[in-house]
């Protein structure tokens, strides 16, 4: 009885202990390496707002502008792969089999390109697309999966009715499987924001799919984090599961991840780090200082990989300057990718 209660009491001790997190972080506290990526002229003029970031082998994909573009690592430009007289890129998937990117543009239509920028196939998904839209897209174990969200009237109420799950599809957008969308149960019980676009992602260990949303609830966030820890409330592998739950970080391989990016309000921005070695967490309202290229804080981290293991960030020529004294405002953003710890 002593062991037990011995352990009961150190356990409390080490949660209560945890209960504050740091407010103030460099990159080099979670990060042993840091890329960086200055993207040079594309002929077709300044990139802005760089979006949807991926890489596969030696290829860099990025959105700008509704414009998908293919970079080599070392920040060459390689070409531009959609025309955006023809479609606007909403997000894409790659498939590195068939090497093929998947670009959702146009309402649910569908774009295959070759990695050269080819277009090899358009079709149109066989959904209502009044009623049916693809909210994130993600590529995993060969099959492609959603977030969709479904609207339909209620003629007894006069309201409009949504509906978010996850479906599961193969390369050729025929549906494989789908799974309702549901809330893990957390010491908070606070439901996810339902307004924020979901992101789906992957538990490197189990295979496990989940959903991740940020809330604004921050003050919660480390009750949850311990709360998930300590009561393995884990996202569970697919052969057991009735529904994807939505939680309120990203697990990677060592550290999970929350964080929210508002630049018309700062008050709401956050980055919350929690190192599932260690048990030390972060809460940090400007973000992690880059201390390997001192371009300031870093208030909008990333993933570059269904995994959460590596993440990016970019910054614009005049932050940089102190590491690429050249470049200015006028050129294109560099890119820096974070290969975290552990």
């Amino acid at each position: 009885m002593l062991a037990i209660y011995g352990k009961l009491g150190y356990e409390l001790l080490t949660d209560e202990g945890q209960l504050q997190s740091a407010l103030k972080g460099s990159l080099s506290d979670i990060a042993e390496q840091v890329t960086a990526i200055p993207l040079m002229p594309t002929g077709y003029g300044k990139m802005e707002k760089i979006r949807d970031i991926r890489r596969e082998g030696d290829n860099i994909f990025l959105i700008s502008g509704d414009v998908l573009y293919r970079f080599r690592y070392t920040g060459e430009f390689l070409g531009r792969i959609t025309d955006p007289q023809k479609i606007r890129a909403a997000t894409y998937v790659i498939d590195p089999v068939s090497r093929q990117l998947i670009v959702l543009g146009n309402v649910n239509d569908l774009f295959y390109y070759s990695f050269g920028g080819e277009l090899l196939e358009q079709k149109k998904m066989g959904v209502d697309v009044h009623n049916q839209h693809i909210r994130s897209i993600a590529m995993y174990n060969h099959s492609i999966w959603t977030v969709e969200e479904h609207t339909q009237p209620d003629l007894a109420t006069r309201e409009i009715c949504v509906e978010k799950k996850v479906v599961q599809y193969d390369t050729t957008f025929r549906e494989i499987s789908s799974y309702k969308l549901a809330s893990a149960e957390l010491s908070s019980k606070a439901p996810y924001a339902s307004y924020l676009h979901l992101e789906l992602g992957v538990t490197e260990d189990t295979g496990a799919v989940y959903a991740y949303s940020p809330i604004l609830q921050t003050e919660k966030l480390l009750k949850d984090t311990l709360a998930i820890r300590n009561n393995g409330i884990y996202p569970v592998p697919l052969s057991y599961a009735e529904a994807i739950n939505v939680y309120p970080l990203r697990f990677g391989r060592r550290y999970w991840f929350s964080s929210y990016h508002n630049p018309h309000d700062p008050d709401q921005t956050y980055t919350f780090c929690y190192d599932s070695d260690s048990g030390k967490s972060w809460q940090l309202s400007e973000g992690f200082k880059d201390n390997f290229y001192h371009t300031g804080p870093v208030c909008n981290l990333q993933p570059l990989d269904t995994f959460s293991n590596t993440y990016y960030y970019c910054k614009s020529g005049e932050e940089a300057r102190m590491a690429f004294p050249t470049r200015s405002n006028s050129d294109n953003p560099v890119i820096f990718i974070v290969h975290l710890k552990g």
